[in-house]
């Protein structure tokens, strides 16, 4: 017979609550077994992996409605404690009643792994896989997180788990990342989808199945040649922006160009006139971060489209430009 909630509990059992609770008492029955003799059996059903023995108590609390749903420990020793199977279901109902109790994931509103687009998008979704999971304490997710023979406590810090479980921040790596997600339960059939949502997020570029896409997005700057690294998205804002940028960057090196060669010649006259070499090396060196600056704005410029030579910059009053030799 089922439990009934006690008077006053709060809140009241959920449907998947009663689900689970249904399904242990029957996982009990068809066992035959008293608690006691549950309990005598957890002690050794549970010593390979860690889950440990439990008492009469505790399996009785884990079917008691008023007592609020069990921890994954406790389900799992009493249902390999009846010995008659169905873990996998009991584990499922408990992950639900979890869920259901602790009331987080809707608020989450995470994307599916397909939609993640952001570093946002991609904390709310591996909070949601926390939850999903059933919010499992911090040190069953890292020991889950174990891979290859790396121990989760090497893969995945605690305090890792604590930041991505509350949506305080994200892991450092995609291996820290497929950790946390492994410790969550995600299978390695769904991992590569889980990259790809990393690298779109935080590695900023957009990937498909093992490999990057070296088409830059629509209004990226790249320069030609090159695969971009990252992507940049520019709003209709700053690209007019930095349209207007470049216009001036053109005008300033034109501007510029005539008086390198001059100051050039300069550097080294007074250089020599009046304090030898050092100062004729310092001078140079002047001349050439000078130098080092006008090619870069020139590439800008050429960047854009832009420049005396592409006919694209509009005249300019009152624009004042020395001669050479004119000092």
């Amino acid at each position: 017979m089922n439990p009934s909630p006690g008077r006053g509990s709060t809140p009241d059992p959920g449907r998947h609550h009663r689900a689970l609770v249904e399904h242990l008492v029957s996982l009990k029955k068809r066992s035959g077994r008293s608690y006691a003799r549950l309990a005598s059996n957890s002690r050794t059903t549970g010593s390979a992996d860690g889950t440990g023995s439990v008492s009469a108590t505790t399996l009785k609390r884990v079917v008691d409605l008023t007592q609020g749903v069990p921890v994954e420990r406790a389900v799992t020793a009493y249902v390999r404690a009846c010995g008659v199977g169905g873990e996998e279901n009991a584990l499922g109902l408990w992950r639900a009643a979890r869920v259901e109790s602790r009331g987080r994931l809707a608020g989450l509103r995470a994307p599916h792994v397909d939609s993640i687009r952001t570093r946002a998008d991609l904390a709310a979704a591996l909070a949601a896989a926390y939850e999903r999971a059933g919010a499992p304490a911090l040190r069953v997710v890292r020991a889950r997180a174990a891979d290859a023979g790396i121990p989760g406590d090497v893969l995945l810090p605690l305090s890792t788990v604590w930041r991505t479980a509350r949506r305080r921040g994200l892991p450092a790596t995609w291996k820290q990342c497929a950790a946390f997600l492994r410790g969550c339960g995600v299978s390695a059939r769904h991992m590569g989808r889980w990259e790809e949502a990393w690298e779109r997020a935080v590695a900023g570029r957009t990937a498909v199945r093992g490999r990057s896409l070296s088409r830059p997005a629509r209004g990226a700057l790249v320069r030609r040649g090159r695969t971009p690294s990252p992507v940049i998205n520019w709003t209709p804002e700053l690209e007019q922006s930095l349209m207007t940028l470049a216009k001036a960057l053109a005008i300033c090196a034109e501007d510029v160009k005539p008086k390198t060669d001059n100051m050039a010649r300069t550097a080294v006259m007074v250089g020599k006139v009046v304090c030898g070499l050092q100062l004729e090396r310092s001078g140079m060196a002047a001349v050439n971060a000078l130098s080092a600056l006008l090619r870069s704005l020139e590439a800008t410029t050429r960047l854009n489209g832009l420049g005396p030579s592409s006919g694209q910059l509009p005249p300019v009053q009152g624009r004042r430009t020395l001669a050479p030799g004119a000092g």
